[in-house]
């Protein structure tokens, strides 16, 4: 007798270009058809990695469901209209009144009329969470922890802990990150799991095989970080280890890839020191792994990370690491044995690149250490001894 599939629901804030939703990819296409099926709603209309993903995968309606946050009468227009959609309308009036008493404005949208075997908010980010709680029927609930830091007023924080506790699971990506939560919530052990992030090792290599960046003088050492420009990830940090080095007259080139809500302000910072031949933002890139792979040195600079998918990818293309010393990366790297950590400063950045810029010796033993595929298949059989069992 066949044993049937489990139904299988994802509930994200979109599958833009980014680590978070780079992982979701990846775990989507690492669960075999034939052991699961999978729905996934999107709580906003951002669909640049969704080619990547390889297997069978039914989209619901997010029109129909849910808000698109970000832009929800542009896309009550682009269905129609107003007049078409006038309850959509009136959803949506509720939505922004709740928003400004905050009062639980998830609650406006629209439950899935299907159980699910396992249900998933795979991101603390926006309304997910909540939304799987209450609008979502399943047998067992999950959800993700992606962050490195916890930070709510007290309402929110109440909120939080109230909802948190309802899930079956809480899935932390770092040991750092589950000691956080554990601090923050006080689970019950067995609710509270760590599940490192699957990464597809032959996929990455083969990406970063496909060109060469235009931007990446010849004679220099080039000095990759990726990640989105918002303030967490610490580009301030890296504009200033790079004036620092180019004080000393190193001959380095630092390329950013990654765009966010603090571009202008780097952009700003970048003109002021005259790094504009130095520092480059290279802005969101579908494929940045030809960037990684060109770079001798590649830097992670972030205030606060869980588990760092770039510095996976960067062990997986076999380059030097330095990051900051934040959670999730004493999970990922041992100081001065396969990579280097520092403490969240720019001078302490530019000491440690500077050991690497001098010392070729270094730079090639850092660089024989590789992820391998393995790891992530490890990875995966964690997964289906807890939340998949």
């Amino acid at each position: 007798m066949l044993k049937s599939k489990k139904k299988l629901l994802f509930v994200s804030y979109g599958l833009g270009i980014g680590g978070i939703e780079t992982c979701l990819v990846n775990l989507i296409n690492v669960l075999p058809e034939e052991q699961f099926q999978i729905d996934v709603l999107l709580m906003n209309p951002q669909y640049e990695l969704k080619s990547r993903i390889k297997r069978s995968v039914q989209y619901l309606d997010s029109f129909n469901y849910v808000m698109n946050t970000t832009d929800t009468m542009n896309s009550i227009y682009k269905h129609g209209g107003i007049i078409k959609n006038l309850g959509k309308f009136i959803s949506y009036c509720q939505f922004r009144i709740r928003i400004k008493l905050r009062i639980s404005s998830w609650k406006t949208f629209k439950k899935l009329p299907v159980h699910y075997d396992i249900a998933v908010a795979y991101s603390q980010n926006d309304y997910s969470p909540y939304y799987v709680i209450d609008k979502v029927s399943a047998s067992r609930k999950v959800m993700w922890y992606h962050n490195g830091a916890y930070e709510a007023d007290k309402k929110k924080y109440e909120r939080d802990k109230k909802y948190y506790n309802k899930f079956d699971f809480i899935v932390a990506v770092s040991s750092d990150c589950r000691n956080m939560l554990q601090n923050k919530f006080h689970f019950p052990d067995r609710k509270l799991v760590v599940l490192r992030n699957i990464c597809d090792a032959a996929f990455i290599r083969n990406k970063a095989k496909e060109f060469t960046p235009s931007t990446f003088k010849d004679g220099v050492i080039h000095i990759v970080t990726v990640g989105r420009l918002t303030k967490e990830k610490g580009a301030n940090l890296a504009v200033e280890a790079c004036r620092l080095l180019c004080e000393e007259k190193t001959n380095i080139q630092w390329h950013w890839v990654g765009d966010g809500n603090q571009r202008e302000k780097i952009k700003k910072k970048i003109q002021e020191y005259k790094l504009q031949e130095k520092f480059i933002l290279e802005g969101n890139q579908m494929n940045p792994y030809p960037f990684i792979k060109n770079a001798d040195i590649y830097v992670q600079s972030s205030y606060y990370e869980a588990y760092s998918t770039t510095i996976t990818e960067a062990k997986i293309l076999g380059k030097p690491i330095i990051t900051t010393d934040v959670g999730g990366m004493r999970d990922q790297i041992i100081d001065g044995n396969t990579g280097i950590i520092v403490k969240i400063s720019e001078n302490e950045l530019k000491e440690a690149i500077l050991k690497l810029v001098e010392n070729e010796r270094l730079r090639q033993r850092f660089s024989n250490i590789r992820e391998k595929q393995e790891c992530c298949e490890n990875y995966l059989r964690e997964y289906y001894m807890t939340i998949f069992a």
